[in-house]
């Protein structure tokens, strides 16, 4: 048998509504429209859990956040953990990760020291963009040394080390101050296409790490070019959200230069899919597209992301393609959840998925067969000894409840956008107690049932 490639092109924070096929009329995205094109696109794709490392760890391990221990930012992925990729090994892959990974803190940590290899082949690892002497900045040295110090972005608050003082926070838009060909998303592209060049003759495993559209909001001027941020819409708010206290024009800039940094990584995407062509191994080839949670991006008047779950940073675009073995240019409403695309992924590699992988393969979707559809999406966040979270989203309603005894309930239908609280409301109380229901259920489902008896008694 002959065993696919699996190229997983993976952003950081981009919200579902983001790719023009997807029905966003204003954003440009050829590339990743062409891919729809030629696969799947899903409507309701949903990450396990609102933030990088946590989502990252659990999409990649096919179980939840929970069930690994990693349930928010700052809690490094076990080594001891089987993924997707080490899984995969055995089986004659090859796996490598070119850019971003976020397996390890990027904060308090000198990014000079060796990095582990979690099992990966290959690791060119830069979790950010310019904030470190790490292997993008010294990929830049290479290309220009001169232009090093215009490709550095801010240092985070927690860093340790001398800080970079330029604006990072997502609703701080600037140019790029380097050339187009060495941003963060040109170092993930060319890194990738190098990989696919050297591993085509052997069965493969890659994942494209691009950090974009994640804030710095730095995107090259070609791409903001695009963009009149006259007639992009503003942001969905309750009247006092504002956090920042934006004007209308400033929170249109902000969506327009998210925007551009999008349409930039869609270009580098192109680049990608090309080199699968020149390789000729395009057709012997899952790619999928996703992102690790989305943006909130002035809705709810804030930006980033986090608990508790609302679909701004918890509904991902997804697309899969595979010439000739899935159906091509459908478009799917079904509930999908991160951890459902390890098993997928072992099931066209044809390797069985173990038995601690906690997510479904959707095979039979992507091929139009009989597959019985998740009742509801999960979602969950946890500071150790502080706030936690969980939710539940179906087709109709989202459910958030949180451990101090906030609760949310908010009625998909009438109320898309999630601006009303429908919890207290008299006329949900049936509604509000069946999404409690499942809100256990679902608890119970997501329960790590490891270690196992090994006797009666």
């Amino acid at each position: 048998m002959k065993r696919p490639n699996v190229l997983l092109l993976y952003t950081d924070q981009q919200r579902w509504d983001t790719i023009h096929c997807a029905g966003n009329e204003h954003i440009l995205t050829p590339n990743l429209d062409a891919l729809a094109a030629g696969g799947v696109l899903f409507q309701n794709a949903f990450c396990n859990n609102p933030v990088c490392m946590p989502s990252r760890h659990s999409l990649l391990s096919g179980q939840y956040p929970s069930a690994i221990g990693s349930v928010c930012n700052g809690i490094e992925m076990r080594q001891d953990v089987p993924t997707l990729h080490t899984i995969l090994k055995p089986y004659g892959y090859h796996t490598g990760n070119l850019g971003k990974l976020h397996f390890r803190n990027h904060a308090n940590r000198d990014h000079r020291e060796p990095h582990p290899s979690y099992g990966f082949d290959t690791l060119i690892l830069s979790d950010e963009p310019g904030c470190y002497d790490d292997a993008y900045i010294k990929w830049v040295e290479r290309k220009d040394p001169s232009r090093v110090e215009n490709c550095r972005c801010g240092t985070p608050p927690a860093w340790t080390g001398e800080p970079i003082e330029k604006a990072r926070d997502m609703h701080e838009p600037y140019l790029f101050e380097g050339p187009e060909e060495l941003t963060h998303s040109a170092f993930v592209a060319e890194e990738t296409v190098r990989y696919i060049g050297r591993h085509k003759d052997e069965p493969f495993f890659a994942i494209a790490g691009f950090y974009a559209p994640h804030a710095p909001l730095n995107p090259p001027a070609r791409f903001v070019d695009m963009y009149d941020p006259s007639r992009l819409p503003l942001p969905l708010m309750n009247e006092g959200e504002d956090r920042f206290g934006l004007s209308d024009d400033e929170w249109r800039k902000v969506k327009a230069y998210y925007y551009a940094l999008i349409s930039h990584v869609d270009d580098q995407v192109g680049k990608i899919l090309a080199a699968l062509d020149e390789a000729g191994v395009r057709d012997d080839t899952v790619v999928i597209f996703t992102s690790d949670h989305g943006e909130h991006l002035g809705d709810h008047g804030t930006v980033g992301k986090g608990p508790p779950g609302l679909d701004s940073c918890t509904h991902v675009p997804l697309i899969v393609s595979y010439p000739g073995r899935i159906r091509a240019g459908m478009v799917r409403p079904e509930l999908i959840e991160a951890v459902d695309v390890a098993p997928t992924v072992l099931d066209y590699c044809g390797v069985q998925a173990p038995p601690f992988f906690q997510g479904h393969s959707f095979r039979r979707l992507l091929e139009g067969g009989d597959y019985a559809e998740r009742r509801s999406a999960y979602i969950e966040y946890r500071r150790p000894f502080g706030a936690s979270w969980k939710t539940v989203r179906t087709h109709d309603f989202k459910y958030c409840a949180c451990n101090s005894g906030r609760q949310m309930l908010f009625d998909l239908k009438g109320d898309p956008h999630e601006l009303c609280n429908v919890s207290a409301d008299a006329d949900y109380r049936e509604a509000l107690q069946t999404m409690r229901t499942e809100l256990l259920r679902r608890g119970f489902d997501v329960e790590k049932q490891y270690p196992l008896r090994t006797g009666q008694y």
